[in-house]
């Protein structure tokens, strides 16, 4: 089990500070996020975000907080698990890697803009607790103010949540200094023809110990957005999850629900693989944000006896329900598996380059254990 530490920040804002941190990291990482290309979804987007953000007592400190986190460490550090990635002003900051714009991410899956609450974020470290305890302690807003974090020893606090030592950050950190993440392309045929047709895909993440991904990854041949539902359908354990490739590269499917469902369906071939799926399904119906979380809630926790009380607003949609407990409820975050997908492919990237320097660094970091 990998240890955490929880930070909380103690870093209050004056209203000039925060005006500059929104113009000028926000804004101005987003310009450079989307190579200046701000259309008005993405203003719109980022706008909305921040206006939500602000309902919440303390949290665009909080985002400071972790932005400073991860962009003054001397280690190196990358997001995990957090469902952060569905910010467009978290990655705006360079906190998340994914691109919730392109990727079609659902902001009200990382925080509800009805019931707008303080969310965690989690990243992950190459250092080890006591390296990563000591510089984030260390960090200063600036000589006369106070410090940015302090250790939370109550776990029920809202808080910053590292883990350091994580494998992934330590073989990714190994190359921080060699190659620059931000200009690897996704689109690179050497790194798909590793994952598609390699035998040995050790190292690659998701893919050791013979796992199930590795015959799926061999299976197709998609561009890295198709990836994402790829390894989505891998890792899912209920008895239709080989549904998806085959009416991906093969089989075709017969619509059962209106319109606006199947459109919903469309990206993942009829199948409900993520959360977000839930979500828009439920909003669809006339769910709220937060109604259609809380009944994500329900079928995630398979309560059999609270299924009922849902019945009622699926009426009009005869067998939605069903599927929804039958796959809904197995399903994952779709922004938590555009990271999942994101490691994937850099950690197969780096076995194509750099296969001798990729093995070395395996190898170092097992040793380490």
């Amino acid at each position: 089990m990998i240890e955490c530490i929880r930070f909380h920040s103690v870093l209050s804002f004056d209203g000039n500070v925060k005006e500059e941190f929104i113009s000028t990291e926000i804004w101005g990482g987003a310009i450079d996020r989307w190579r200046g290309n701000i259309t008005p979804d993405i203003k719109a987007r980022i706008e909305m975000e921040i206006a939500t953000f602000e309902q919440v007592d303390g949290y665009m400190e909080y985002l400071y907080f972790v932005w400073r986190v991860v962009y003054d460490s001397g280690y190196y550090i990358m997001p995990y698990r957090t469902l952060a990635h569905a910010s467009a002003v978290c990655y705006a900051l360079g906190i998340t890697e994914v691109d919730p714009i392109r990727l079609e991410l659902d902001f009200n899956r990382f925080m509800q803009t009805d019931k707008p609450h303080f969310v965690e974020i989690g990243l992950a470290t190459n250092a080890t607790k006591s390296q990563i305890q000591t510089e984030i302690m260390n960090l200063k807003f600036d000589e006369d103010r106070e410090r940015l974090g302090e250790r939370e020893l109550n776990d029920d606090a809202p808080a910053l949540i590292i883990y350091p030592s994580q494998r992934t950050a330590q073989l990714l950190g190994y190359f921080s200094d060699k190659v620059n993440f931000d200009y690897i392309p996704f689109d690179d045929r050497e790194t798909f023809y590793t994952l598609l047709r390699s035998n040995d895909l050790t190292g690659v993440y998701g893919c050791n110990d013979g796992t199930v991904l590795q015959e799926y990854l061999t299976q197709a041949k998609p561009h890295f957005e198709d990836l994402i539902p790829l390894c989505t359908a891998s890792i899912i354990d209920y008895p239709t999850n080989h549904i998806y490739i085959s009416r991906k590269y093969g089989a075709a499917w017969e619509p059962r629900f209106t319109p606006g469902i199947e459109m919903i369906l469309s990206e993942t071939c009829g199948d409900i693989l993520y959360n977000e799926q839930v979500y828009a399904i439920a909003k669809l119906v006339g769910y709220t944000p937060s109604e259609a979380e809380a009944f994500r809630k329900v079928l995630t926790a398979r309560k059999k006896q609270e299924y009922n009380n849902h019945r009622r607003r699926f009426s009009k949609h005869k067998g939605l329900l069903r599927k929804l407990i039958n796959e809904g409820s197995w399903s994952f975050p779709k922004a938590v598996m555009a990271e999942f997908t994101r490691l994937v492919y850099l950690t197969a990237y780096l076995k194509t380059h750099f296969p001798e320097e990729f093995t070395r660094a395996a190898l170092h970091v097992v040793a380490s254990e």
